[in-house]
């Protein structure tokens, strides 16, 4: 692999009457570059074969090479790799999940083998989140976190953090999709300081698709929810807002938190709302866009989440053996399209229970072991049976 011929198809300027159709343009030489097999063949041996379009811009982007290689020094030496579309450590959930919309390349740092993982949940949730919605968060994240799932989060201050915090707690793995470039300093810093021993214990894996020295913007915040989203097999929302909120400066704002929910039913993912007597996630659970997850004595049940989980795995494992002994085909709408594919119709959430809530949510959660302990017999008993 090049990585700067990757840096140069994602970040490249283009000229400036193709700027409007930017991403059509790297898509088409993207698809240029499967049919000769990859981009480095393509641009080292094939260019000929591009439409002569195609050809003066590709030669336009080799003229930038000069700063794009000294870019890429720079993360070489900060200890960040470049992952392609191509590769094998893609994450595939993310390819099938974004389809045509994928990434060209992610910038990681950390453990890059954490984005193949089979068990993945985002957690997220409002930046300004109520004490008893951290709670929750941080008892989120250890409780998925001791199940050997991989959390995604945004990072954000609130329900982010302590999401992370709390799966890092119980020596769980982590993956913080970042709102701005893996070499923004004034940004990562921060997070560098807190989460070192984490990020380079192979605990804590950061990710961003964004030109690595971008700075924090508000439009890259809202748009890293679909790399949150796609990269898990289900989301957690913790604490959400309205959809729509008016700021400090009398202009409407959408909630990002909302936001990733609606991603998620494009994406055919199962959305959790925590019920918690909150306008945003009451009216998220009213609107049929997330399944209650309701509160107890103990808290949340997130065991259910699992369960839910675990007979979804044990359903496409029963309809895939099925496929392989020659039975009639399987409808997987929600996890077969690859890159580039048209878009399936999203998969809409089903919720069978209907919980009572507790009234004071605003109490201490503490897991209550012989309910978890019985939990997680069940579990290991539709495993082995699923084996």
């Amino acid at each position: 692999m090049k990585p700067v011929y990757w840096m140069l198809l994602a970040h490249g300027e283009l000229p400036s009457d193709y700027k409007s159709r930017a991403r059509e343009v790297r898509l088409e030489i993207l698809r240029y570059a499967r049919k000769t097999g990859s981009l480095e063949e393509l641009i080292d041996n094939r260019l000929d074969d591009l439409p002569e379009e195609l050809q003066r811009i590709v030669r336009g982007l080799l003229e930038q090479a000069t700063p794009m290689a000294l870019l890429w020094s720079e993360l070489r030496e900060q200890g960040a790799k470049v992952i392609s579309v191509h590769d094998l450590a893609y994450p595939e959930r993310l390819k099938k999940s974004l389809k045509g919309s994928t990434p060209p390349i992610l910038y990681v740092l950390g453990e890059e083998n954490v984005l193949q993982a089979k068990r993945s949940i985002s957690i997220i949730g409002s930046r300004n989140a109520l004490p008893e919605a951290k709670k929750i968060a941080r008892h989120a994240g250890e409780y998925f976190g001791r199940e050997d799932y991989v959390v995604v989060t945004g990072m954000a201050r609130g329900v982010d953090q302590e999401a992370v915090k709390g799966a890092l707690q119980v020596g769980g793995k982590v993956v913080g999709v970042l709102p701005f470039g893996i070499l923004s300093r004034k940004d990562l810093i921060p997070l560098i300081r807190e989460y070192h021993e984490d990020i380079f214990g192979g605990r804590l894996t950061l990710i961003s698709d964004l030109f690595p020295k971008a700075s924090w913007k508000a439009q890259y915040a809202m748009a890293r929810n679909r790399l949150v989203v796609g990269l898990s097999e289900a989301v957690l929302v913790v604490q959400s807002g309205l959809k729509e909120s008016l700021g400090k400066d009398n202009k409407k704002h959408q909630s990002g938190t909302w936001n990733a929910v609606e991603q998620a039913h494009r994406m055919g993912k199962r959305v959790y709302v925590v019920d918690l007597p909150l306008e945003g996630n009451r009216s998220l659970i009213k609107q049929g866009l997330g399944i209650p997850l309701p509160i107890q004595d103990e808290g949340p049940r997130f065991s259910v989440v699992e369960d839910q989980m675990g007979m979804e795995h044990f359903q496409l494992q029963q309809r895939q053996s099925q496929d392989k002994a020659g039975m009639p085909e399987a409808n997987l709408k929600g996890f077969q399209p690859p890159l580039f594919e048209r878009e399936l119709p999203p998969q809409s959430p089903t919720s069978s229970d209907k919980h009572k809530r507790h009234p004071n949510p605003s109490k201490t959660f503490a897991s209550t072991p012989s309910d978890e302990a019985t939990a997680k017999k069940s579990r290991k008993k539709a495993k082995k049976k699923s084996e």
